[in-house]
């Protein structure tokens, strides 16, 4: 894999983003009736929120939208595009993350993700995440600093 990059998002980038978030929940898509729309207000996120892309010579391989609220940092989205999955790029933008995290002095990460993202799961827990509640579909993890 060649170097990866992280620039963070402008305006500019809001339609490389959306296409690489769909891409990247396509195929959860498929299977999963309820997963909320998270490209309906990228433009706004970009805005409010810290939105890191991971690109090469090749393009955007990812994207982590990420905020600070108290002691934590919230990570709101993270998409991968599906021709650069299992390269380490998801771990490569939480560790990004996490070193903006322990900058700004917080003590732990937070994130959710959907129940049936098995796969996801398996990769935030392979990261260090622990799952500390489950409701309905959604299930709520954790990362301490």
């Amino acid at each position: 894999m060649t170097v990866i990059r992280f620039t963070k998002a402008t305006q500019d980038d809001v339609a490389m983003v959306t296409d690489c978030i769909t891409a990247a929940y396509a195929k959860a898509r498929e299977t999963i009736d309820d997963l909320p729309d998270v490209t309906s207000n990228l433009a706004e996120e970009i805005a409010e929120h810290c939105v890191v892309l991971a690109h090469n010579d090749d393009g955007l391989k990812g994207v982590i939208i990420y905020a600070q609220q108290g002691t934590a940092m919230k990570v709101l989205n993270l998409a991968v595009s599906p021709l650069a999955q299992g390269q380490g790029i998801a771990g490569i933008l939480l560790s990004r993350a996490e070193a903006d995290a322990c900058k700004a002095g917080c003590t732990h990460m937070e994130l959710r993700t959907h129940r049936l993202m098995q796969d996801t799961r398996a990769i935030y827990a392979h990261l260090g995440w622990v799952e500390i509640e489950v409701s309905g579909n959604t299930v709520a993890m954790r990362k301490d600093l």
